[in-house]
């Protein structure tokens, strides 16, 4: 495992006066637990010699015991060390994410998120700040995995912030109408913050979206797709973890002519029948806006096909035009 780098203390070799042994019991620890913190996370100490010449100082010896009381309120031990022993050149809203979210100070999170987001977009925000925030408590939303130590406190709070910081990216009146995208996770899958993510990333790009919520049977989903006044043009479904592919919902597409796209590490690759995956939020962002002017096209060309009134040609230019 990489190294964690040097401290941001200024100690030198000369204040270091702590030896391994010495250290291990002051934090009530066995001295091949300290050894294996070096070796697997990159423990830094103020000498960087082995074993028993190893010395330690009180700034050293002050963050091993931050590392200590973060392990015991539920940290795992990675997120414990990045915490106390942070990498050179660590991102500053990271470490004010995570220890906001530790006070449990809702306002000082929504505070931080807001401002990333007006500065890096969604899409930095979520990948750069989001995602290594809710990684240190153990929520990886890519592991498959449900929430572990016990700070599931503090995770589901850093969760409810970042939904509320991501729901208050709001497209702009006039692309409030019909939904052009819908957003679903599949029967039984609960991790919906990803497609809360993507929701606002179309927001930015002023594609309409719904999102459909949790849960939902593959009946209420293709009872979705008819309530709206025109056919979607696009479905996306979320997974968490592998499961059957959802044929009654990609039959539900088909016959209102709503391009299905799937997401989430639970889809294998290539994904199912040949449908397209997704992997990132720009990525679904890039696809969805082709695929909703490639249907803004075909409506186009219905439209010539009965008046008359309006030629391919400049369409296929903006297509061709078009960053996706």
């Amino acid at each position: 495992m990489d190294g964690l780098g040097a401290t941001r203390d200024t100690t030198t070799a000369h204040d270091a006066v702590w030896t391994p042994g010495a250290v291990a019991r002051q934090l009530g620890i066995a001295p091949s637990t300290l050894r294996s913190w070096h070796r697997r996370y990159g423990v830094p100490a103020a000498t960087g010699g082995s074993g028993p010449h190893r010395r330690y100082s009180e700034h050293d010896l002050a963050a091993l015991t931050h590392m200590q009381e973060l392990i015991a309120d539920g940290v795992g031990v990675p997120a414990a060390a990045r915490l106390a022993f942070p990498m050179t050149g660590t991102s500053p809203a990271v470490d004010a994410l995570v220890t906001a979210a530790l006070d449990l100070d809702a306002d000082l999170l929504l505070t931080i998120l807001d401002a990333r987001i007006a500065k890096d977009g969604v899409s930095g925000t979520w990948e750069r700040w989001c995602r290594p925030a809710l990684a240190v408590f153990g929520g990886r939303l890519d592991s498959g995995r449900e929430h572990v130590g016990e700070c599931i406190d503090v995770l589901h709070l850093l969760a409810w912030a970042i939904s509320a910081a991501l729901q208050s990216v709001r497209g702009s009146a006039s692309e409030l109408g019909n939904p052009t995208v819908l957003l679903a996770c599949v029967p039984g899958e609960h991790h919906t913050l990803p497609l809360e993510a993507l929701r606002a990333v179309l927001a930015e790009n002023a594609i309409p979206a719904r999102l459909l919520g949790t849960g939902l049977p593959a009946t209420a989903i293709s009872r979705a797709l008819k309530r709206t006044a025109e056919p979607a043009d696009a479905l996306v479904l979320w997974s968490q973890r592998p499961g059957a592919t959802p044929f009654s919902i990609a039959r539900a597409c088909q016959a209102r002519g709503t391009s299905l796209f799937l997401a989430g590490p639970g889809w294998t690759s290539p994904a199912p029948s040949g449908l397209p995956l997704v992997n990132s939020l720009d990525e679904a962002a890039s696809a969805l806006r082709a695929c909703a002017l490639r249907h803004g096209t075909d409506q186009l060309e219905t439209t010539h096909n009965r008046c008359g009134g309006i030629g391919r040609r400049a369409i296929s230019l903006s297509l061709a035009t078009d960053p996706a």
